[in-house]
């Protein structure tokens, strides 16, 4: 699909820009993360958060531990 389009070369000046850029937003990106779940904690309180790591917590066990007999069925 490609294939009939020419090769674009950049300028080291452009990539420099493109991965100052990107860093930036990414930093811009990570604060808007931290402030949002603040803003949330703040609203909701710290009981629904505990509920939602301790129920996270539990089925990511329940998916990464399969007793014995599960994996010997699945060999079967």
């Amino acid at each position: 699909m490609t294939a009939n389009l020419p090769e674009k070369t950049y300028t080291e000046a452009q990539l420099t820009r493109a991965t100052v850029t990107s860093r930036v937003i990414g930093w811009l990106q990570g604060g808007a993360v931290v402030l949002g779940g603040a803003i949330l904690l703040r609203f909701l309180g710290w009981i629904p958060v505990i509920i939602g790591l301790v129920v996270a917590g539990w089925v990511l066990i329940k998916l990464l531990s399969r007793s014995k007999n599960q994996k010997d069925e699945d060999e079967q």
